[in-house]
């Protein structure tokens, strides 16, 4: 096979190159055309233009964001591709863009004839509506071992219309495929990357296949305009393709480019980024990018190469500018070289046997039918770009520039690294002086329950004795009868059971939480009351109670219990303190759409506005040191907040203080 490149000027220029490299001869033609220009009407022009000279031709093309022929990377030109093949077959298929991009390739596959098998799929798709990583997924499940190559569309970075066609049709929303039928074609494929993580690791907190809502949430759009600035952000998706975001899978790098910017601020990237994914920034890395080149090249020279076709990223353009011929003059010289930039591209990993959607890559694909390739004599109409001193210069400013950014990057990944292992050892710590502080308060609390639980036994153990000590004097005087007596074993019986009951509640109070329950709040509260109600009342305290919510929460019910108590006994406390008359403690619950709520409110004047933001600090308390530690509302501020991942609100009503948690 020969491929012979010709960048289009006119209908009698290409005829004229056809005749003169003998190309009407040849039976077995696939034809690539790239074009930057953007315009159905002068597609369907060069298609009828080169059918009426091969009318047995096959033809795929795409629209770019730039033009490769051999070395030389071009703009809004046309560059014509022609593979000459001796033993090779070729078919090509197209296919409107379906609902989904797997159907678009679904639909592609339907149409190939399942007696021949492929061994290389050359494909572009729509670079605007087609998630390229849905759709060399599905392409690649056709057949094992199918080399595919190719990209998505481009349109010189205004993404607003990319365009895709075959010899029989054009499309501005579709997919395209060559089929390349020759189990003896000599295939090598390679990529040249070159991207690096810059800025600091972020997780996606909302996205939908490749599209991204938020991250750390923050919609997306706002993010670039955060790190990157406003301009950058205002400009996307233009200038985003330069700052893709790279996705860690499996310790695996992913660059995404930005396809599309939408009105709620979220982006359309090339391929799938999803929920709970770390990415970060790439940046352009140009000593990495020129140390893959020299690897490429070294690679190709060792294997039977006859043509090579390059799918590159724009961003590698956009980057690299005038300099991107260093990347391709090596290349030139193994054979002869076309291409595009494109707007994400289709690689065929030979190491891993995998299909991958890829950004920011120069990937190549090498065909051959010799098993011993002649050497490559370029033609004499080529001439090799030569490197200037200017370019030279610039070259090595953005080395230069490309290595300051790498060196920075990675020092404030490793004080990031470890500020975060310090952070964890403080949090750790301090996550173990909240257990001794809880504990501390759990101990205190403790004291007040027996005391309570104390005061609920007085009045059952009184009865119990009355009844056993009238049952014994009538047994003296043998003054009773078999029903008096079995009532009096009932009442002892009940009596019994609602002691049992009260340890029950007190053991059950003081479980540790091991996960969250549903339950309603109005539920922990005729908990807490079923121990505290008695005592509170005995000292003529009034319990209001109006529990009006319905929502169930998950939280940790046996926490959010020893938080009400505090604040019961506080009140408790500060009424009989103030000797408040007709003193009354107020307990209610409701919900909103959004959150559930629990108030308790007193009638003891309230807290002073000098310490009101103070009695939630550790070990501050308005109590004397025999009656108070200064853990209890600290501890519950904290077990609402960072347990309870909820709100703790300490305020003043017009007769007291109101303590209202917010779930």
């Amino acid at each position: 096979m020969k491929t012979i490149n010709i960048q289009y000027q006119s209908s009698s220029d290409l005829e004229k190159f056809i005749v003169t490299n003998n190309i009407i001869d040849c039976n077995n033609i696939l034809l690539q055309i790239f074009t930057g220009i953007c315009d159905i009407t002068f597609i369907e022009k060069i298609l009828l233009e080169v059918q009426s000279f091969l009318p047995h031709i096959k033809i795929i093309g795409s629209t770019t964001s730039g033009e490769i022929i051999e070395d030389k990377a071009l703009e809004n030109s046309t560059v014509l591709s022609f593979s000459l093949f001796e033993k090779t077959k070729v078919e090509t298929y197209y296919t409107q863009t379906k609902e989904s991009s797997s159907q678009t390739a679904q639909k592609l596959i339907s149409q190939f004839d399942e007696n021949n098998s492929p061994k290389v799929a050359i494909s572009f798709a729509d670079g605007l509506t087609v998630n390229g990583e849905e759709f060399i997924n599905t392409l690649s499940s056709y057949k094992d071992g199918l080399i595919i190559a190719g990209g998505l569309a481009g349109d010189n970075a205004e993404f607003k219309q990319t365009i895709t066609f075959t010899e029989k049709k054009v499309l501005t929303s579709g997919a395209v495929v060559a089929l390349l039928f020759n189990d003896d074609l000599s295939v090598n494929t390679t990529a040249s990357f070159g991207w690096k993580n810059i800025g600091r690791t972020m997780t996606v907190t909302k996205s939908d296949a490749n599209r991204v809502y938020e991250i750390d949430g923050i919609q997306a759009i706002d993010i670039y305009a955060k790190y990157l600035g406003e301009d950058i952000a205002k400009n996307l998706p233009k200038v985003g393709i330069e700052f893709p975001l790279i996705v860690t899978r499996k310790n695996l790098k992913v660059p995404r480019a930005i396809l599309g910017k939408h009105d709620d601020g979220s982006l359309t990237f090339a391929g799938n980024i999803n929920t709970g994914d770390k990415v970060t920034f790439g940046y352009g890395n140009i000593e990495t990018i020129l140390k893959y080149s020299s690897n490429v090249e070294k690679q190709l020279n060792q294997n039977n190469n006859e043509s090579i076709f390059i799918y590159s990223c724009m961003a590698r353009k956009a980057l690299l500018q005038e300099s991107i011929s260093l990347e391709l003059v090596p290349l030139s010289k193994i054979a002869s070289v076309s291409g595009f930039f494109t707007y994400g591209e289709f690689y065929s990993n030979e190491q891993t046997q995998t299909k991958e959607l890829l950004n920011q890559t120069m990937t190549i694909l090498g065909l051959g039918e010799k098993s011993n390739a002649n050497s490559f004599n370029p033609p004499s109409s080529i001439k090799h770009a030569s490197i200037t001193k200017d370019r030279r210069k610039n070259s090595l400013t953005l080395k230069a520039l490309s290595h300051l950014i790498s060196q920075t990057s990675l020092e404030l990944e490793n004080i990031n690294v470890t500020l975060e292992k310090k952070i964890e050892s403080e949090v750790a710590k301090n996550r173990e002086k909240d257990k001794a502080m809880i504990q501390q308060s759990k101990l205190a609390q403790m004291g007040e329950m027996i005391a309570m639980i104390a005061h609920q036994w007085r009045q059952p153990l009184s009865a119990v004795s009355a009844t056993a000590n009238d049952l014994i004097l009538k047994i003296a005087f043998d003054n009773y009868n078999e029903k008096y007596f079995d009532d009096k074993l009932k009442k002892i019986t009940d009596l019994s059971q609602y002691l049992s009951k009260t340890i029950d509640d007190f053991r059950g109070f003081y479980k540790e939480d091991k996960e969250k329950i549903e339950v309603l709040l109005s539920n922990i509260t005729t908990e807490v009351l079923k121990i505290v109600s008695s005592s509170i009342e005995s000292n003529n305290i009034y319990i209001r109670t109006d529990l009006q919510g319905s929502k169930k929460i998950s939280t940790y019910s046996n926490e959010l219990k020893q938080v009400l108590l505090n604040i019961i006994k506080n009140a408790e406390d500060i009424l009989l303190e103030k000797k408040v008359k007709k003193p009354y403690i107020h307990i209610q619950t409701y919900d909103d759409a959004d959150n559930s709520y629990l108030e308790v409110s007193d009638n003891g004047g309230g807290i002073p506005e000098d310490i009101i933001n103070k009695i939630c600090d550790p070990y501050f308390s308005t109590k004397t040191k025999k009656d108070g530690t200064g853990l209890g509302l600290y501890m519950s501020k904290t077990i609402v907040e960072e347990h309870c991942n909820g709100k703790f609100i300490i305020s003043n009503s017009d007769d007291g203080a109101k303590f209202t948690i917010v779930l």
